[in-house]
Protein backbone atom coordinates (compact mmCIF):
# COMPACT_ATOMS: atom_id res chain seq x y z
CA UNK A 1 0.00 0.00 0.00
CA UNK A 2 1.14 3.55 -0.63
CA UNK A 3 0.25 6.73 1.21
CA UNK A 4 0.16 8.96 -1.85
CA UNK A 5 -2.86 11.29 -2.00
CA UNK A 6 -5.70 10.54 -4.40
CA UNK A 7 -7.31 13.51 -6.11
CA UNK A 8 -10.97 13.90 -7.15
CA UNK A 9 -12.44 14.12 -10.65
CA UNK A 10 -14.89 16.75 -11.93
CA UNK A 11 -18.66 16.39 -11.76
CA UNK A 12 -20.69 15.90 -14.95
CA UNK A 13 -24.13 17.36 -15.72
CA UNK A 14 -26.03 14.14 -14.77
CA UNK A 15 -24.20 14.06 -11.44
CA UNK A 16 -25.06 17.70 -10.76
CA UNK A 17 -28.69 16.87 -11.58
CA UNK A 18 -28.65 14.16 -8.94
CA UNK A 19 -27.22 16.63 -6.44
CA UNK A 20 -30.16 18.92 -7.20
CA UNK A 21 -32.51 16.01 -6.45
CA UNK A 22 -30.77 15.51 -3.12
CA UNK A 23 -31.25 19.22 -2.41
CA UNK A 24 -34.99 18.78 -2.99
CA UNK A 25 -34.99 15.87 -0.54
CA UNK A 26 -33.23 18.07 2.02
CA UNK A 27 -36.02 20.65 1.70
CA UNK A 28 -38.61 17.93 2.23
CA UNK A 29 -36.76 16.73 5.32
CA UNK A 30 -36.72 20.30 6.62
CA UNK A 31 -40.50 20.58 6.29
CA UNK A 32 -41.01 17.20 7.94
CA UNK A 33 -38.71 18.15 10.80
CA UNK A 34 -40.71 21.36 11.38
CA UNK A 35 -43.95 19.35 11.60
CA UNK A 36 -42.44 16.86 14.04
CA UNK A 37 -41.02 19.65 16.14
CA UNK A 38 -44.44 21.33 16.36
CA UNK A 39 -45.97 18.08 17.63
CA UNK A 40 -43.20 17.66 20.19
CA UNK A 41 -43.81 21.22 21.40
CA UNK A 42 -47.41 20.20 22.17
CA UNK A 43 -46.21 17.09 24.01
CA UNK A 44 -43.75 19.18 26.03
CA UNK A 45 -46.46 21.69 26.96
CA UNK A 46 -48.82 18.96 28.15
CA UNK A 47 -46.05 17.38 30.19
CA UNK A 48 -45.44 20.70 31.96
CA UNK A 49 -49.16 21.03 32.75
CA UNK A 50 -49.31 17.51 34.19
CA UNK A 51 -46.15 18.05 36.25
CA UNK A 52 -47.80 21.07 37.94
CA UNK A 53 -50.87 19.13 39.03
CA UNK A 54 -51.01 18.16 42.69
CA UNK A 55 -53.34 15.20 42.14
CA UNK A 56 -50.94 13.19 39.95
CA UNK A 57 -49.80 9.97 41.73
CA UNK A 58 -46.06 9.73 42.40
CA UNK A 59 -45.52 6.76 40.06
CA UNK A 60 -47.35 8.58 37.26
CA UNK A 61 -45.27 11.70 37.89
CA UNK A 62 -42.08 9.69 37.34
CA UNK A 63 -43.40 8.42 34.00
CA UNK A 64 -44.47 11.92 32.99
CA UNK A 65 -40.97 13.24 33.66
CA UNK A 66 -39.52 10.45 31.52
CA UNK A 67 -41.89 11.40 28.69
CA UNK A 68 -40.78 15.03 29.01
CA UNK A 69 -37.10 14.04 28.95
CA UNK A 70 -37.48 11.92 25.83
CA UNK A 71 -39.52 14.65 24.15
CA UNK A 72 -36.78 17.18 24.81
CA UNK A 73 -34.11 14.79 23.44
CA UNK A 74 -36.15 14.33 20.26
CA UNK A 75 -36.64 18.10 19.94
CA UNK A 76 -32.89 18.68 20.34
CA UNK A 77 -32.13 16.14 17.60
CA UNK A 78 -34.64 17.79 15.28
CA UNK A 79 -33.14 21.23 15.97
CA UNK A 80 -29.76 19.88 14.90
CA UNK A 81 -31.28 18.55 11.67
CA UNK A 82 -32.98 21.89 10.99
CA UNK A 83 -29.71 23.71 11.61
CA UNK A 84 -28.00 21.46 9.07
CA UNK A 85 -30.61 21.70 6.28
CA UNK A 86 -31.47 25.38 6.75
CA UNK A 87 -31.26 27.66 3.72
CA UNK A 88 -28.06 29.72 3.55
CA UNK A 89 -28.57 33.14 5.12
CA UNK A 90 -25.91 34.94 3.13
CA UNK A 91 -22.62 34.44 1.33
CA UNK A 92 -19.41 32.92 2.62
CA UNK A 93 -18.41 33.76 6.18
CA UNK A 94 -15.81 32.93 8.77
CA UNK A 95 -16.01 29.27 9.79
CA UNK A 96 -14.47 27.63 12.84
CA UNK A 97 -13.51 24.16 11.58
CA UNK A 98 -13.32 22.75 15.12
CA UNK A 99 -16.78 24.07 16.03
CA UNK A 100 -18.31 22.65 12.84
CA UNK A 101 -16.69 19.30 13.62
CA UNK A 102 -18.26 19.45 17.09
CA UNK A 103 -21.71 19.99 15.61
CA UNK A 104 -21.21 17.24 13.06
CA UNK A 105 -20.23 14.83 15.81
CA UNK A 106 -23.35 15.82 17.75
CA UNK A 107 -25.49 14.78 14.77
CA UNK A 108 -23.79 11.35 14.62
CA UNK A 109 -23.14 10.84 18.34
CA UNK A 110 -26.09 8.52 18.91
CA UNK A 111 -25.37 6.38 15.84
CA UNK A 112 -21.68 6.12 16.69
CA UNK A 113 -22.43 5.17 20.28
CA UNK A 114 -24.99 2.60 19.21
CA UNK A 115 -22.40 1.08 16.86
CA UNK A 116 -19.86 0.86 19.69
CA UNK A 117 -17.41 3.31 18.08
CA UNK A 118 -14.87 4.95 20.39
CA UNK A 119 -14.21 8.53 19.31
CA UNK A 120 -10.91 10.33 19.92
CA UNK A 121 -11.23 14.07 19.25
CA UNK A 122 -8.26 16.45 19.24
CA UNK A 123 -8.76 20.15 18.59
CA UNK A 124 -6.68 23.33 18.91
CA UNK A 125 -7.25 25.68 21.82
CA UNK A 126 -9.12 28.89 21.11
CA UNK A 127 -10.13 29.78 17.56
CA UNK A 128 -6.96 28.80 15.73
CA UNK A 129 -8.69 26.71 13.06
CA UNK A 130 -10.78 29.27 11.24
CA UNK A 131 -11.39 29.27 7.50
CA UNK A 132 -13.69 31.13 5.11
CA UNK A 133 -16.63 29.67 3.21
CA UNK A 134 -20.08 28.09 3.40
CA UNK A 135 -20.43 26.53 6.84
CA UNK A 136 -23.21 24.16 5.81
CA UNK A 137 -21.20 22.79 2.89
CA UNK A 138 -18.16 22.24 5.08
CA UNK A 139 -20.35 20.43 7.60
CA UNK A 140 -21.64 18.22 4.79
CA UNK A 141 -18.06 17.17 4.03
CA UNK A 142 -17.41 16.29 7.67
CA UNK A 143 -20.66 14.35 7.98
CA UNK A 144 -19.81 12.35 4.86
CA UNK A 145 -16.42 11.45 6.33
CA UNK A 146 -17.99 10.44 9.66
CA UNK A 147 -20.63 8.27 7.99
CA UNK A 148 -18.03 6.60 5.75
CA UNK A 149 -15.86 5.79 8.77
CA UNK A 150 -18.86 4.48 10.70
CA UNK A 151 -19.75 2.14 7.83
CA UNK A 152 -16.14 0.98 7.49
CA UNK A 153 -16.09 0.05 11.19
CA UNK A 154 -19.26 -2.07 11.05
CA UNK A 155 -18.46 -5.64 12.02
CA UNK A 156 -14.92 -4.83 13.18
CA UNK A 157 -13.70 -6.17 16.52
CA UNK A 158 -12.00 -2.85 17.28
CA UNK A 159 -13.98 0.28 16.40
CA UNK A 160 -12.02 3.47 16.83
CA UNK A 161 -12.52 6.83 15.13
CA UNK A 162 -9.92 9.59 15.35
CA UNK A 163 -10.52 13.24 14.52
CA UNK A 164 -7.80 15.85 14.68
CA UNK A 165 -8.17 19.53 13.78
CA UNK A 166 -5.01 21.61 13.50
CA UNK A 167 -3.49 24.63 11.77
CA UNK A 168 -0.19 24.81 9.94
CA UNK A 169 0.91 28.07 8.36
CA UNK A 170 -1.85 29.18 5.97
CA UNK A 171 -3.92 25.98 6.11
CA UNK A 172 -6.36 24.42 8.55
CA UNK A 173 -6.67 20.66 8.52
CA UNK A 174 -9.12 17.99 9.67
CA UNK A 175 -7.86 14.41 9.81
CA UNK A 176 -10.45 11.62 10.03
CA UNK A 177 -9.00 8.15 10.59
CA UNK A 178 -10.64 4.85 11.43
CA UNK A 179 -9.47 1.41 12.57
CA UNK A 180 -11.42 -0.38 9.86
CA UNK A 181 -10.11 -2.84 7.27
CA UNK A 182 -8.53 -0.09 5.19
CA UNK A 183 -8.75 0.47 1.46
CA UNK A 184 -7.13 -1.68 -1.21
CA UNK A 185 -4.88 0.01 -3.76
CA UNK A 186 -7.39 -0.52 -6.58
CA UNK A 187 -10.27 0.88 -4.56
CA UNK A 188 -8.17 3.72 -3.15
CA UNK A 189 -7.40 5.01 -6.65
CA UNK A 190 -11.14 5.31 -7.39
CA UNK A 191 -12.77 6.50 -4.15
CA UNK A 192 -13.41 10.01 -5.54
CA UNK A 193 -14.93 8.77 -8.79
CA UNK A 194 -18.64 9.64 -9.16
CA UNK A 195 -20.95 6.71 -8.38
CA UNK A 196 -18.08 4.43 -7.40
CA UNK A 197 -18.95 2.47 -4.25
CA UNK A 198 -18.22 -0.88 -2.64
CA UNK A 199 -21.57 -0.94 -0.82
CA UNK A 200 -24.77 -2.01 -2.56
CA UNK A 201 -26.97 0.44 -0.65
CA UNK A 202 -24.72 3.46 -1.29
CA UNK A 203 -25.03 5.99 -4.12
CA UNK A 204 -21.31 6.61 -4.46
CA UNK A 205 -21.43 10.42 -4.48
CA UNK A 206 -20.47 11.31 -0.91
CA UNK A 207 -16.72 11.58 -1.43
CA UNK A 208 -17.11 13.04 -4.91
CA UNK A 209 -19.31 15.87 -3.66
CA UNK A 210 -17.11 16.37 -0.59
CA UNK A 211 -13.98 16.71 -2.72
CA UNK A 212 -15.78 19.17 -5.03
CA UNK A 213 -16.83 21.27 -2.02
CA UNK A 214 -13.28 21.30 -0.68
CA UNK A 215 -11.92 22.37 -4.08
CA UNK A 216 -14.55 25.12 -4.37
CA UNK A 217 -13.28 26.49 -1.05
CA UNK A 218 -9.69 26.57 -2.30
CA UNK A 219 -8.79 23.41 -0.40
CA UNK A 220 -8.54 19.68 -0.95
CA UNK A 221 -9.82 16.34 0.30
CA UNK A 222 -7.40 13.45 -0.01
CA UNK A 223 -7.09 9.82 0.99
CA UNK A 224 -3.81 10.04 2.88
CA UNK A 225 -3.54 6.46 4.12
CA UNK A 226 -5.14 3.24 2.90
CA UNK A 227 -4.16 0.91 5.73
CA UNK A 228 -4.28 -0.16 8.38
CA UNK A 229 -7.58 1.65 8.50
CA UNK A 230 -8.31 4.62 6.24
CA UNK A 231 -7.33 8.23 6.82
CA UNK A 232 -8.88 11.18 4.99
CA UNK A 233 -7.50 14.71 5.22
CA UNK A 234 -9.54 17.85 4.59
CA UNK A 235 -7.42 20.97 4.10
CA UNK A 236 -8.80 24.50 3.74
CA UNK A 237 -7.19 27.94 3.58
CA UNK A 238 -6.78 29.52 7.00
CA UNK A 239 -8.70 32.72 7.51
Amino acid sequence: MTDRARRPTALSDPQLALINQLTTIARFVSGLAHELNNSLQVVGGLVELLEDRADVPPDAAVRIRKIGGQSEKASAAIRQVLEYVRDPDGGPSGVDLAAVTDRSLALRRYALGRAGVQVSWERPAGSGARTWGDERQIQQVILNLLINAEEALAGQAERRLRLDVSRADDRVRLVVGDSGPGVSHDVGSRVFEPFFTTREEAVGLGLTVSAAIAAAHGGSLTLASTGPGATFVLELPAR
